[in-house]
Parts: structure tokens; sequence; C-alpha cells
């Protein structure tokens, strides 16, 4: 079976989009599969081998010279290469992942609107690949459903897509008209996408109930997996206790996350009874990092790779999860699930989350019981003192948190129910 996967990010070992499909695909027997990346930056991943990038430096460059192709080809790197080619940061591209200006965005669309992107290097490397299925994000991109617009037609084959976030409901708040007339926009070409899809997979049940009744159609929800087959055992060895946050500080979790830095300035007042370490690629304005100025309490120990972080995460007394309080933030994250909790539950730690009741992460760990949670600004303090005073409380929700992994997130399950929906569309598919 080979898979054509299409995204905006490089399929990489240290950011989020690699590593979830890297679980998702990795161990399921016979399938080969090729990327398409509609964005810059290099791949790095031993689990592919085939990567097409276009980039809107490259297109402009196209527009200006012909000779320049908008199509970079990418093998697996050697270790040479890898050891040479870190990854690459851009100036401007974490200004925009800071300050989220929609102009950027428009303009980025504006780019690839000239589609000279549908070259004969894209059509040749989907023509030697010879995809059986597509499978992509489901992203109020316009760019990339462009892209799928284009493979769709073009091979014939059935696409398959993920929504990982909102990016349909009218249920946001922004004063930005710019941002409106985007959202109305993306809404008609998503509608396009999801009629034009065999499959269409959701992160959570929340996400699941509302994209069935808007799109009129079934959603599976997939989730990322591990094996569990023996709770990790915890030892409180760290004095003082030591709280880990990994992941992405964005859409208001900065903030979030500095409440807690407050609460622990409080509660080490007298003694240093635990410190919060950040681990996050995510580029911080002045103003976030005045936030978390706690130097006793809190410790921004920025980026480190995926097999550090998995340490790390083992090393920890506590396990931090956050959403923002935020009207705005919370509702661009309500239907979203964090594949970094499943992260947590394998190591099998205590977890302490912190967000509102409405998010789509939070109602999962009070369903599955999966937290010690605190839903409101003021209980951040108290829960945290309990946390850090009972290590009997500890050891519970280490448990309870290992035994939500083991019921919901074994990858065995997931891949052979994901697998089986691949070969039932294959096998019943008809070409329209």
């Amino acid at each position: 079976m080979r898979i054509l996967v299409v995204s905006c990010s490089p399929w990489r070992k240290d950011n989020n989009i690699g590593n979830t499909y890297t679980n998702i695909f990795k161990g399921i027997d016979d399938i080969e599969i090729a990327y398409i990346c509609c964005g810059g930056g290099r791949p790095d991943t031993d689990f592919v081998k085939y990567h097409l990038h276009i980039s809107e430096k490259n297109i402009l460059k196209n527009l200006i010279n012909p000779k320049y192709k908008c199509c970079q080809k990418f093998i697996v790197p050697s270790e040479r290469e890898e050891e040479n080619n870190t990854k690459e940061k851009s100036v401007i591209y974490d200004f925009m992942r800071t300050h989220r200006l929609h102009l950027f965005f428009l303009l980025r669309d504006f780019i690839w609107s000239f589609k000279n992107w549908i070259c004969d290097d894209l059509r040749s490397f989907v023509d030697e690949f010879k995809p059986d299925l597509i499978f992509a994000q489901f992203l109020d991109r316009s760019y990339l459903n462009e892209m799928l617009l284009f493979l769709k037609d073009y091979t014939k084959a059935p696409l398959i897509v993920y929504a990982w976030d909102d990016v349909y409901t009218l249920k946001q708040f922004s004063l930005s008209p710019i941002f409106w007339i985007n959202r109305l926009m993306q809404r008609k070409k998503l509608r396009k996408i999801s009629r034009l899809s065999s499959l269409m997979y959701v992160i959570s049940e929340k996400q699941k109930t509302e994209y069935t009744k808007a799109f009129g159609r079934s959603c599976k929800v997939l989730y990322k997996g591990f094996e569990f087959l023996e709770q990790p055992s915890y030892e409180a060895k760290n004095d003082p206790l030591k709280l880990v946050f990994t992941g992405n500080m964005g859409t208001g979790r900065s903030r979030t996350l500095a409440l807690i830095g407050s609460a622990l300035h409080e509660i080490n007042k007298d003694k240093i009874r635990a410190v919060l370490y950040i681990y996050s690629s995510t580029p911080l304005s002045y103003s976030m990092k005045r936030k978390l100025d706690y130097p006793e309490s809190v410790k921004r120990m920025g980026f480190v790779s995926s097999e550090e972080i998995a340490i790390i995460q083992q090393e920890a007394d506590i396990l931090v999860h956050v959403e923002s309080f935020k009207l705005k933030e919370r509702l661009k994250v309500r239907l979203s699930f964090s594949t970094k909790l499943v992260d947590y539950f394998k190591c099998g730690r205590c977890i302490f989350a912190v967000g509102s009741r409405d998010v789509a992460s939070m109602d999962y760990l009070l369903k599955n019981k999966g937290a010690v949670i605190a839903y409101r600004k003021r209980d951040i303090l108290n829960r945290l003192k309990k946390l850090i005073g009972s290590r009997q409380l500890r050891n519970k929700y280490a448990k309870r948190s290992w035994e939500c992994g083991q019921k919901n997130h074994q990858i065995r399950a997931i891949q052979n129910s994901f697998q089986n929906d691949l070969k039932n569309l294959l096998e019943n598919y008809e070409v329209g």
C-alpha cells in the first residue's frame, strides 16, 4: 500500500507533525510512504525516504526566473548531513508564530495562488510513486487545500483527511475583519475537501460530535498511541520536586504557565519545594518572558530532542499540561487534544492540568480521571500545594495516568483499526 502524505511542515523527529505521523504509520505492515511538504525546512526521519518540499521562497524565485525550481526533492539525509543540517530557524517565521499576524498568512496564500508549483517536478514525483491513497491534514490553509484538490484530480486516488484543530466552525473570537473574511473563504474550500474525502479522522470525541453534524458525515477519532505493557515505577528522588512542561507554549499557554510559576513562587517563599522546568521550541516575546520571570521557581530550558524529552519526562515528579483561560485562545483549542498527553501517560507520572473545562483535552482528562485538574485560576495554588505535599496523591494519579493510556491508547489496537479502514477503503473504492 503506497500512501502519499501531504502537510505544511517538514517530517522531522523534533516536531509534532513528524512525531505524530511516525506514531500513526510506523509498525503497519506493507506500507510505503512519500511526503509532500507545502513549506520549507529539511526532513529528519529514518522512516520516510522520499520527500518533496515546495516553499514560498522557491515559488517567488521561479516567478522571477524559471530556471529556479519550485520543488525540492530530498532523500533521507546521511549521518554527516544530519550533523550539518540542524533544525532551520527563520527569524521571520518565528515572528509570525509569536504574533500570528493574519496579513502574513494572506501574503503566503497570495504567493501560492500563482500555481507555478503545479509543474513537471511535482507530476513526476507523484507519477514515480503511484500512490494508492492520499493522507493529509484537514486545515484552513488555502495553499494546502489547493494542493489536495490538484492531487485528488490528478491521481484519482481516495483522499483521507485528519483534523487536529477547529478549523471550520464559527465558534471563534476575533475583532479582525481579515480573520472573518479568511474564515468564511476557507470554510467553503473545507466543505469541498470534506465532500471529496473518503475518510475523515478527528482528534477528539468532542470534535467528532461537532464535525459529524457540521459536514453531515461520519468521522472517526484517531489517537496517538504506545505499547502500555507495564507501568513504570515512581519514586520521589528530586529535592525540590521537579515539575516538567514539554511542548508548544503558543495559544496562550505561556500565560497559564506563568500562573503556575506565581503559585510556585508563593509555595517556595520559605523553602524551595518544587521547580517548574519548561522545554519548548516556541519563540517567546519579551512580555511572555517577563511573566515567567520567577528565577527560583521557573526554569526555561529551551528546545531539546525528542529522545532527551522522553528521558526528562520519565525523571519528572509531576508532568504539566496547560491551556489558556482567555476566550479567544480557549475557543481556538476547544476541540483539540494534545498528543503530548499520550507521551505523559506512557511515562506513568502524575499529571497536573490547568485550563477551562470546555476544552476537549480537559474534558478528556476529567472523564478518564487522568490528571489532577485546576479549572479555575484560583484553584491552582491549593491543588499544587496538595500535590507537592502528598507523595500518596502523586502515586495515585501516576497510576491513573498510565491506566488512561493503557485503556485508550494501545498502539496495536489503534493501528489495526486504522489499517482495516485503509484496506476496506481500497477494496470498495470506485473512481468517480
